[in-house]
């Protein structure tokens, strides 16, 4: 198989264990792949080959999803640098939630505040802005990735009337999939929960609270109280 045909976002198959996946990164012989599971992991030429064509079509939404994301990643470090623009962008989130609807706004801000005081509160390093698929704003943490030693998107929270949390899996605690009932949520690569803010009590906020502790206990250089 000849290298130059695994392009970016060629869909491909592992030859071992017909793994399905997504070409992000060629670096001569060594291929990084974003694996239909939501891994990404790096092989060589020769344990990979194109997808079938109906392969080919199961991953064209996680091919755009991809695309996606990595065009946000532009955008976002161009639109917000500052720290304190993050913080802004959040505020202004959070007001026009409790314009619509206030009952959610106070409870979100309840929970948001709580949320801080585990990750820290450090706009552009453990938590961020970005857009969701409808085109708005919505806070999402980020967690530190020891394999790439990089901050990355961990968790969205997609926040209106209700509540919508999305987490990547690979970030997900043993045990917490009964947090985040929705399976493959995030094109597959994440799990997701759907709450009402009515029923969302101080003691199930605590449930995610720690599994949230979870994920940051060992987070460099992170000051939150943990």
């Amino acid at each position: 198989m000849e290298i130059e045909k695994f392009g970016q976002y060629a869909p491909v198959r592992n030859v071992i264990n017909k793994a399905l996946g997504v070409v992000i990164k060629v670096a001569g012989d060594n291929i990084t792949v974003h694996t239909a599971t939501g891994d990404r992991m790096t092989f060589k030429s020769q344990y990979l080959e194109p997808a079938g064509a109906f392969e080919a079509e199961t991953l064209k939404p996680l091919i755009e999803q991809l695309k996606k994301d990595e065009e946000c990643r532009k955008t976002a470090s161009a639109r917000i640098v500052d720290p304190e623009l993050i913080r802004s962008a959040c505020d202004k989130f959070i007001r026009h939630i409790a314009l619509r609807y206030p009952k959610s706004g106070e409870a979100f801000t309840i929970f948001w505040a709580e949320i801080l005081t585990v990750v820290g509160d450090q706009p552009g390093k453990t938590w961020d802005m970005k857009p969701n698929t409808a085109a708005n704003p919505c806070p999402v943490l980020k967690t530190y990735n020891q394999a790439t030693q990089k901050w990355v998107y961990c968790l969205n929270l997609l926040a209106g009337h209700d509540l919508r949390m999305e987490i990547k899996k690979e970030f997900l605690p043993p045990g917490g999939e009964a947090l985040f009932p929705i399976d493959h949520a995030m094109f597959g690569a994440g799990r997701a929960v759907e709450l009402s803010y009515k029923d969302f009590t101080a003691e199930k906020r605590q449930a995610y609270l720690d599994c949230i502790k979870t994920i940051y206990k060992n987070q460099p250089g992170n000051t939150a109280n943990l």
